[in-house]
């Protein structure tokens, strides 16, 4: 269906504004700032898991629990049975996809007089291969044979894209061969990895009651010294208990061997549950010691609805010196410094409760600091210096870090109070002057800074910024916080004037913030928003002053534009003929001046009225409605128009989410009107004032809605003038053919 001329713009017109009030909205916050680096605690894999919360690189440097499994397996294969051999011939043995070489070797075993030579050509290379046949090592291969066997039912496949096997047949078949084999074993450490593995069968399968069955007959039958197959089974226990809803036993279980198996720490800690106060208090029963219990509460504080600092009271009155209380006050520091670092920057500062939160922290840090019943005295001294920071005492948190400096033997240390003098340098920044701005120019550009603190950049910027703000400089503090795209979107006259003064400026700062925010040619930029600035004002030859300043070579990247187009139905998305003329800024509102002269002087009715028309049309196609409007501005949003229509106070600033300063259309129809009324006056004919009468008829219609007047009579001035004096022309007839919106008018 082909819509005519205004009706395609009165659908767009009718529609529901939506969105948020014509007014800027600021970008979300930031997440908060990070300064404080863990690695000033001591790296201790213990308390692996703690590190998980301080960023990929520590668990990168820590490794996967899977390989640390993998790795304190082969250790113990390594001890118990043949320290003689490589450690990595047993991982290959143990962990490689050979079962059916495993099974050859299995046969040679029966074979009297076998030796390594008859083995599979993949194991003779490998001394534990070989040593199990030369020792005629019959549990063992039956062990890893029977292993093998149930490792696809108990384990992840490799590709993420396929299912774990959980044939309960096939898996209930190895469980019978387990335990008929079990009780004729002759070595307890072998009964104890078929107790492992019988009782992990039972898990996937499961059968919870069946693992604490398995657990009560299998392990009173094993007598082998401790291993670390022992935490293994207990996790399963544990788990099993869990969810039998024996929560009490099994977060003790988890507990201890979160303590004791570096391999399994991770799934413990995550496993650790509880659910009641009830059920708290039974599981703190089942400890044996005040550290059994301080270790219950070091994993009840990794929950997300704990109390961090309650638990750590609780670990500090059990066992001041347990080593989790680090980990967990860098944690709450980091928690802090990104609420509040953050906070402090935002209208109305930090929330309450991370305030109240910071004078709790310091009151508990102070009485360790002042007890003196820790053997990480460095550490408590400088995160009471980091809570004063974060309290806003800069005065102390100076004081405290500054003695630590003196004192400290430690390289983090130093490092981490380094860049905290000069986090409180710019927290305490009130006034900017050229020697403050050249001090952070120096920063900002210091390679080890950027480097190790990414934060600190946009610190001290949005901290400019504020003291921008405050003291009037709102041109800086845009460009600083949003760039000059978002400055580009709404640009106020004032604001550019101040930039095109910046940007003379010998400051290196400055020039460093124009080279990062606009580029290497800020002035010609500014100067050509200005220019856009007066031409949205309906002051083109003004602007054509302005943009005689941009030199030609530049001038060209703002486009060429062909604005001598009609069209009765608009159409943003228009392509002119590939032989119109087309011209930069400069060359066309030259020609529009020359035409006015032309037009001016003349006594030539035509050639008047075709110049004021062809004045009126160009700067109608520059204009928000039509296909040229890049040439005064940077950015155009579909649902302003609407916007416009729909709001009760007239506007031509919109909120939108890529113009964080709002962003402004170019809605002025006052001098397409203008023109298109002296063209109306001087036409020679009929069809000649027909034509300048319903382009005038657009630029009334587009100005009523722009000026957000929504219900109520419409003007409709122009479209009287055409039905009541231009009846009899061919273009009436045209219009009547190709435009809905004067058809209904007509018929009405």
């Amino acid at each position: 269906m082909k819509y005519g001329c205004l009706f395609l713009l009165f659908l767009l017109y009718a529609l529901p504004a939506g969105g948020t009030p014509a007014q800027c909205r600021p970008p979300a916050e930031a997440e908060g700032f990070h300064f404080l680096n863990p690695r000033v605690v001591d790296f201790n894999s213990q308390l692996a898991p703690f590190f998980l919360h301080f960023g990929a690189v520590y668990r990168e440097e820590l490794g996967q629990p899977g390989n640390q499994q993998r790795a304190d397996n082969v250790a113990e294969w390594h001890e118990r049975f043949c320290d003689q051999v490589d450690a990595a011939d047993i991982e290959a043995i143990v962990y490689g996809d050979n079962l059916n070489q495993l099974e050859t070797l299995r046969r040679l075993l029966d074979v009297k007089d076998a030796d390594s030579d008859d083995l599979p050509p993949a194991l003779q290379p490998n001394a534990f291969a070989r040593h199990l046949l030369d020792d005629n090592c019959r549990e063992v291969v039956d062990y890893l044979i029977y292993a093998k066997r149930v490792e696809p039912f108990v384990t992840s496949p490799a590709n993420a894209f396929q299912r774990r096997n959980i044939s309960r047949a096939d898996m209930e078949a190895l469980l019978e061969t387990g335990l008929q084999r079990f009780p004729r074993l002759e070595s307890h450490y072998v009964r104890l990895r078929y107790a492992y593995q019988l009782i992990r069968l039972a898990h996937y399968l499961g059968e919870h009651a069946y693992v604490l069955e398995l657990y009560d007959y299998l392990m009173p039958k094993v007598d082998a010294d401790p291993s670390l197959l022992n935490d293994w089974i207990e996790g399963h226990r544990a788990g099993a208990l869990q969810a039998l809803g024996d929560y009490p036993q099994s977060a003790y279980l988890f507990s201890r061997i979160f303590e004791r198996s570096p391999s399994k720490r991770e799934s413990a800690y995550h496993s650790f549950r509880i659910q009641t106060d009830e059920q708290w208090k039974q599981a703190l029963l089942l400890c044996q010691n005040d550290h059994e219990r301080a270790m219950l509460h070091v994993l009840r504080a990794h929950n997300g609805r704990a109390v961090v600092l309650e638990e750590m009271r609780h670990i500090y009155g059990y066992e001041p010196g347990n080593e989790a209380l680090v980990l967990l006050a860098m944690r709450e520091l980091q928690e802090l410094e990104r609420e509040l670092l953050g906070g402090n920057l935002r209208d109305g500062g930090p929330s309450r409760g991370a305030t109240d939160r910071v004078v709790a922290m310091q009151t508990f840090v102070n009485r360790i600091v002042e007890e003196g019943k820790t053997d990480h005295s460095e550490f408590w001294q400088f995160a009471r210096g980091v809570l004063e920071l974060l309290a806003g005492d800069y005065f102390y948190a100076e004081r405290t870090l500054s003695s630590l400096a003196g004192a400290t033997d430690s390289d983090s240390l130093r490092q981490q109070i380094g860049i905290l003098h000069h986090v409180i340098d710019v927290l305490q920044l009130s006034r900017v002057t050229d020697s403050v701005e050249l001090r952070y120019y120096n920063l900002l550009t210091d390679a080890d800074i950027r480097q190790r603190y990414p934060d600190f950049r946009e610190l001290v910027h949005r901290k400019l910024e504020a003291v921008y703000r405050q003291s009037g400089q709102q041109a800086k503090a845009n460009l600083l916080r949003y760039g000059f795209g978002a400055i580009a979107k709404n640009p106020g006259i004032e604001s550019l004037l101040t930039l095109e003064r910046l940007a003379d400026s010998l400051n290196r700062f400055d020039r460093a913030l124009f080279a990062d925010r606009m580029g290497s040619a800020p002035r010609v930029d500014i100067q050509n928003l200005i220019g856009n600035h007066y031409l949205q004002r309906g002051q083109w030859k003004a602007a054509l002053e302005i943009y005689r300043r941009i030199p030609t070579e530049s001038l060209e990247a703002y486009g060429r534009f062909a604005p001598f187009e009609r069209q009765l139905r608009d159409r943003v998305h228009y392509n002119p003929p590939a032989d119109a003329a087309t011209y930069n800024k400069v060359q066309l509102l030259q020609r529009l001046d020359e035409l006015e002269e032309e037009a001016d002087r003349s006594t030539n009715d035509t050639l008047a009225a075709r110049n004021y028309f062809n004045i009126g049309l160009a700067l109608y196609n520059l204009s928000y409605f039509s296909y040229n409007w890049a040439f005064a501005d940077v950015f155009r949003s579909g649902s302003s128009a609407a916007r416009a229509a729909a709001a009760r106070t007239p506007t031509s600033v919109f909120s939108h989410v890529n113009a964080p300063l709002g962003n402004l259309e170019h809605f002025s129809m006052d001098q397409p009107l203008y023109y298109f009324e002296r063209a109306l006056r001087r036409a020679p004919d009929r069809e000649a004032a027909a034509l300048a009468a319903y382009y005038a008829a657009k630029a009334e219609r587009n100005q009523h809605y722009a000026l957000g007047r929504p219900g109520g009579e419409r003007p409709f001035t122009y479209f009287s003038i055409l039905r009541d004096d231009y009846a009899d022309t061919e273009f009436y007839d045209e219009l009547i053919a190709e435009c809905r919106t004067f058809a209904w008018y007509v018929g009405r």
